[in-house]
Formats: structure tokens, sequence, C-alpha cells
């Protein structure tokens, strides 16, 4: 069985240690976000596509469902790192008939430091599908409905994260507008005690019961963040009522 891997990015340049860490893919498709019209380079087994993402990202990875070649394909952001022993994990999968699709536990690596727990360290991702096995849906946060079984790999898939603050910042800013949209159409309108009980909730739970405070100052702020982006999506909620 052949292989794809897809990676969505705002970026020109994909960095080389991700590069790298896919090399052993049988097809390398990149696709990045432009306001200009579509256009398509190819490199070797690479294919670097200009497209426009509309603020959907749903839509832009069922596109690449389209494009790409292979029987299997594997979703990477660019910020994340393939490990050689989650490689040679995927390579022998895709050769097994049993499932359609498999979950990869995300481990998220800030300054070196894996976080272990909180919400972030007990995250498992379905990236990995045969091409014609299911759909995109939600245009943020997007989830892969794929009709089969679902097998699930041990190896974990790392998420760099390196610029920690900036990061939060910046999903704020991109996408709670389009996520407040998506809670409206998922019949969950803006209310006050969503709005201040939620944020909360989801620090205590981060924090405490999915102990985070395990994880040092990094923990600390990782549920704090996450809380500020939860309060963040309300208040674009409340403001697009207005």
């Amino acid at each position: 069985m052949t292989l794809s891997v897809v990676i969505l990015s705002k970026k020109e340049e994909i960095p080389s240690l991700l590069q790298k860490s896919i090399s052993f893919a049988d097809e390398i498709l990149i696709i990045t976000d432009t306001i200009e019209d579509i256009k398509e380079y190819k490199k070797g087994n690479t294919r670097h596509i200009f497209r426009p993402l509309n603020s959907n990202f749903a839509d832009q990875r069922n596109y690449a469902l389209k494009k790409v070649k292979s029987d299997w394909v594997l979703f990477v952001d660019d910020d994340e790192y393939v490990g050689t022993e989650l490689a040679r994990e995927i390579q022998g999968v895709i050769n097994r008939k049993e499932n359609q699709g498999y979950l990869i536990p995300r481990i998220d690596v800030c300054f070196h430091q894996p976080l272990l727990h909180g919400e972030t360290g007990h995250t498992k991702i379905l990236r990995l599908a045969r091409k014609n096995s299911g759909k995109f849906y939600r245009p943020v946060h997007e989830t892969w409905k794929v009709k089969g079984s679902i097998g699930e790999i041990e190896s974990p898939l790392y998420h760099i994260k390196n610029s920690f603050v900036s990061e939060f910042s910046d999903r704020m800013a991109h996408y709670g507008l389009i996520d407040a949209e998506s809670l409206a159409k998922e019949n969950k309108p803006f209310t006050f005690w969503r709005m201040f009980l939620l944020p909360k909730a989801k620090f205590v739970q981060n924090y405490i019961y999915r102990m985070g405070f395990l994880d040092g100052l990094v923990g600390l702020f990782q549920a704090y963040l996450m809380s500020v982006q939860s309060l963040s999506v309300r208040i674009f909620q409340w403001e697009k009522e207005k």
C-alpha cells in the first residue's frame, strides 16, 4: 500500500526537520494558504499547492483528499514532527486490512519539555486513514469522519510549541470568530452562564483533574491559556449576536 503525507500550512517554507521526518512517504502534498489564485508546483515526489483557505479547514483537507494519489493519507501540521518509531508503525499498519483509519496520540513539546498531563497530554487524533474512507466536517477543529473500524497507533506524533504564548494569541484571533460561528450552527448560542462557567471549568479540568500541575509552570500556563481561549470564543459569540 502507498502513503501520501499532507501538510496544511500558512508558511511558504516547511521546516527541514519535518520534511526529513516524512521522507518515508510515497508522496508529499503541501497546501499553503494564499489570497491569490490556485498555483501548483512539483519537485520529485513533492507537490506544493497554493490555495485560499477561506477560513474553512475541513474544505481544505477534503480538497487534499481529492488531490492525493496514494491508498492512505497521513495529515501533519507544519509545527509537528514524525518520529522514527511512528514512521515505522505507520508503514506497518497501512499494509493491514482490518481498519479504515488510525488514531495517533499527540504530545505537545514546549521548550524541549513534553506535556504529559492536562488536556493535550491525553490527545488522540484521527490523522491516518484510507483515502476514500470518509471526509472532514466543521470549518475549524475539523473532524475526519471515517466509515469502518478505527484502530490505534502507540507511537506519538510530536507537536513542537516553542512559541508558546504567541501561538495561543494567534489561535484566539484567527480561530475565535470561526469557532463562534460553528457553535451557533450547532445550536450552542451565547449564554452568560457558559461564558462565566465553562472557562473556569476548563482550567479546573486541565490543571487539577487531568493533573496538569505535574507538568510544572508550563502545565499551569497551558491550563490558563486554554481557559482564556474558551472565554474568547464566548466573547466572539456575544459580539457577533450584538
